[in-house]
């Protein structure tokens, strides 16, 4: 018996149906990726905040410090929150975001452009409204127990992964003024977990300082300089 091979008309009809199923998968499996890095990156936040949380218990109260600074004189890297919690809790802190793709990771071999040519140190970042060195008038909130709203007052965040401040470990939320998210983004990565680039719907990680974290919109946790969730007088 003679076989039947495929037609020219049959062969591209299987091509078109396999390239139809790629192009249906390939957007489902980068967004499974991408929810697994979020993932990934709120499981780090929640263990930087249960250390916090035993390093308040053991040291009366008091939370800790930047130290990774950005050129200023706030510079002090054995006073630096990552490096002090590392010592708290049971797990090493992971520094790096598993979605991080700044150039400024000293193995990439890039320096971070700014005045004391940093490194990258770690994803992470603390609201410098929690520092009383880098913290704007108001403050300083040096204990715990001056956090009024501890479960709407932002502790950890994400800081952007390119410029100057991809060295820093700490924002200057008081500076954010005109385009209010594309200021923001200059110092944070807003967008670091979706959302459109540089608006208030961009999607980040954020830490809090009773210890959950989430992700968020860059319009959920600011809407004004009277209301937003970094400055604790005002956190809600």
């Amino acid at each position: 018996m003679r076989k039947r091979a495929f037609t020219l008309v049959e062969l591209l009809v299987v091509i078109g149906i396999v390239a139809l199923l790629i192009s249906i998968l390939l957007p489902v499996l980068s967004s499974a990726r991408q929810a697994g890095q979020r993932v990934k990156c709120l499981s780090n936040l929640r263990s930087m905040q249960v250390a916090q949380a035993l390093y308040v218990a053991e040291n009366r109260g008091y939370l800790v410090h930047s130290g990774f600074g950005h050129g200023g004189a706030h510079t002090d890297a054995e006073i630096a929150w990552f490096n002090v919690l590392q010592r708290y809790g049971s797990n090493k802190l992971l520094p790096r975001c598993p979605g991080d793709d700044s150039p400024h990771w000293p193995e990439n071999g890039t320096v971070v452009p700014n005045s004391s040519g940093r490194f990258r140190m770690t994803s992470y970042g603390v609201n410098n409204y929690l520092d009383p060195a880098v913290c704007p008038s108001g403050g300083p909130y040096t204990k715990i127990t001056q956090i009024r709203r501890s479960s709407s007052t932002i502790q950890f965040l994400e800081m952007t992964r390119f410029g100057d401040f991809a060295g820093a470990d700490h924002p200057h939320v008081e500076s954010w003024v005109g385009n209010v998210p594309a200021a923001a983004a200059k110092h944070l990565q807003i967008d670091a977990h979706g959302g459109p680039v540089k608006s208030w719907e961009s999607r980040a990680n954020y830490g809090f300082v009773d210890g959950h974290a989430e992700t968020l919109r860059f319009g959920e946790v600011y809407r004004s300089i009277v209301t937003n969730k970094f400055d604790p007088a005002v956190a809600q």
